[in-house]
């Protein structure tokens, strides 16, 4: 008897630490499974908020705007630029005043000193004529009250040293600031 109760013994001593196994793979699914779960809802709540800072940084703000508002932003950094860039000796005090018109802010003072000290003496010592034509302009980024506009130029020049006229093609990013609803060139870029 005592040879088939210490047969007992092994065997229910054996059988234990099997279903013990077979418990603890039972409940490695199970974890691994809540971790897929909670992976896939991190990921669904990250591409979530991806989307709605999409939206309201890049696309909500060209929807506070209209067509009308492009094209005029468009119109504006297109006048404005032929008369930053258009001048004539024999009118260059108009055409100097008319290009100020245009601008606001710091590029106005800018102008102003730059026209004073560079763009007036050189003009009236040389005779320099030069012409802006707009090529093509489109808006790059445009909110209400302020736009960007890339514009590209055709600038024909002559001066007593060059009486042949010089073409200049070349590109300038227009930043425009609404004042009092006309928008209003504020930063004048080359590109």
């Amino acid at each position: 008897m005592s040879e088939s109760s210490a047969a007992v013994t092994l065997t229910k001593d054996h059988e234990e630490p099997d279903a013990v196994v077979e418990q603890s793979d039972i409940q490695r699914p199970t974890r691994r499974a809540r971790l897929g779960t909670v992976a896939l809802a991190l990921l669904v709540a990250a591409s979530l908020i991806t989307a709605a800072a999409t939206y309201f940084f890049l696309y909500a703000p060209d929807k506070h705007t209209d067509s009308g508002a492009k094209e005029s932003a468009i119109a504006a950094a297109n006048s404005g630029t032929v008369a930053l860039l258009s001048y004539s000796p024999d009118t260059l005090t108009e055409d100097l005043a008319a290009a100020k018109t245009n601008l606001t802010g710091e590029f106005l003072t800018y102008y102003n000193e730059f026209t004073e000290k560079v763009v007036a003496p050189a003009a009236q010592q040389n005779s320099v004529d030069t012409r802006a034509e707009v090529v093509r302009s489109a808006v790059s980024d445009i909110d209400k009250d302020s736009a960007t506009v890339l514009v590209f130029i055709n600038q024909t020049t002559t001066s007593t040293d060059k009486p042949d006229p010089a073409l200049t093609a070349s590109s300038v990013r227009v930043t425009l600031s609404k004042v009092d609803g006309t928008w209003k060139i504020s930063a004048f870029d080359p590109v």
